[in-house]
């Protein structure tokens, strides 16, 4: 049976992704994603208007099912159960190629404005759902902030600089302690007199 245009759209964001996993960003061009395809250029171009178009497009949409795949596992979970599960996803303690994916988009993020701006929105939907969180747990009466937004990037600013350290060199023991550090702050910063006890 023939794939829809829409299938074959799809096929072709996902194979750039598979090569980006595998390669990086910058290292894929359009004839690897020809061959490992198995679609000619003119197939490649007839979605998507240049190669730009269609590395922006795979990595917009892979990272919003990242982040769809995270909210998903937190829905209706108290807020300090949401915050651990986030804390996990974001601290690797083993090489990992979705991680060395999104430094590849900070890398061209700093040369070219486009792969800058969807870098902002990535951050951008990601602090939003740690703010949310924050929220809940106030409401919930869990946590405590005279602030919370500004907590919320405060803890943002931290599990981003420990998930930078880790995606360079990981393992159990650096997670653990990357862990234990940011679990200090949230005690410090979050967690309400009754909570902190818990």
């Amino acid at each position: 049976m023939k794939e829809t245009a829409e299938e074959l759209r799809a096929r072709i964001l996902n194979g750039a992704i598979e090569l980006f996993i595998e390669k990086g960003v910058e290292k894929v061009t359009t004839r690897e994603l020809t061959e490992h395809l198995g679609l000619s250029r003119s197939h490649i171009y007839h979605y998507f208007r240049d190669w730009q178009t269609l590395c922006l497009a795979a990595l917009t949409g892979f990272m919003q099912a990242d982040l769809d795949n995270l909210k998903a596992k937190i829905v209706g979970r108290p807020a300090r159960e949401q915050l651990q599960l986030l804390m996990r996803t974001y601290l690797p303690d083993v090489q990992d190629a979705v991680w060395q994916l999104y430094g590849s988009l900070w890398q061209l993020a700093i040369h070219n404005e486009t792969w800058a701006a969807l870098a902002r929105q990535m951050v951008e939907k990601w602090q939003l759902l740690l703010d949310g969180i924050i929220t809940d747990g106030i409401a919930e009466g869990v946590f405590r902030s005279a602030d919370p937004l500004r907590t919320a990037r405060q803890l943002g600013a931290i599990i981003n600089g420990y998930s930078d350290l880790l995606i360079v060199e990981p393992s159990a023991s650096a997670r653990q302690q990357a862990t234990e550090d940011i679990d200090a702050f949230i005690a410090l910063a979050l967690l309400a007199p009754s909570a902190s006890g818990r």
